[in-house]
């Protein structure tokens, strides 16, 4: 069974993220010196952020700290759909959290291009005997629909893949050109925190616990397959049966 806290508001839920990331980077930089994270567009993550940058910037060496990203639109830095944009804006405005290592996609390429070179990047990371990168922390949101990253329930895309990031042509969520991590990148989770909020999003999550078949339920399920630990924060809006469990 998959490890589910319950918050009353979606505020709640972003203190326990904000919180549960400066312990997991923290245990990171600790054994090893470096940490690295996997960072999530999204209403959900974007407060996360805030309160990272706002309340706890002191409570860790961010310099230390590697940030990637799960998927990215193909648009400027400066386009109100960019992600990487918006997590500029509510972590990176920091000084402390903005000494981060910043592996941002070149999204000013092809698409097919722009994802060829981010998994270049990724691949200059400490990896495992399989050349999957070590990511220390992943943050997953969730769409109404399911999905997660840019890997849409019953989309071509979503497709096993030797790839650690794909191009997406025709996401059924506009911008349709995308780039996403691929569930192989994933298998050297260490922890991934799934954003499970708002009413909207009741009927997947439900679904998502109950079949392991959408991709929100496939990332977490493959990242624990592959030894890595999963928890969803889940605030009282989406909360199902199955999560009261």
């Amino acid at each position: 069974m998959p490890e589910i806290q319950r918050f009353t508001t979606p505020e709640e839920v972003a203190d326990a993220a904000a919180l549960d990331a400066i312990a997991t980077l923290s245990i990171a930089i600790q054994e090893r010196g470096y940490a690295t994270w996997v960072l999530a567009g999204g209403s959900s993550p974007m407060a996360a952020y805030r309160q990272l940058a706002i309340e706890y910037s002191d409570m860790i060496d961010w310099s230390k700290v590697t940030a990637v990203i799960g998927d990215e639109r193909s648009v400027p830095l400066d386009d109100s759909d960019s992600n990487w944009g918006q997590i500029s804006s509510a972590l990176f405005h920091n000084g402390k959290t903005a000494s981060m290592v910043q592996l941002r996609p070149e999204v000013e390429l092809s698409v097919e291009d722009t994802a060829m070179r981010y998994e270049a990047i990724l691949r200059t990371l400490p990896v495992n005997e399989e050349g999957i990168p070590y990511f220390d922390l992943v943050w997953l949101g969730v769409g109404e629909d399911g999905h997660t990253l840019s890997l849409f329930p019953g989309h071509s895309d979503f497709t096993p893949t030797k790839q650690l990031v794909i191009p997406i042509y025709n996401s059924p969520k506009p911008p349709s050109a995308r780039i996403t991590l691929t569930l192989r990148a994933l298998e050297a989770t260490s922890r991934a925190i799934v954003f499970a909020v708002g009413a909207g999003k009741k009927a997947a999550l439900a679904e998502a616990l109950e079949s392991g078949r959408l991709p929100i339920a496939q990332a977490a399920i493959h990242i624990e397959q592959h030894g890595g630990y999963v928890t969803w924060l889940f605030d009282q809006a989406a909360v199902t049966a199955d999560a009261a469990e």
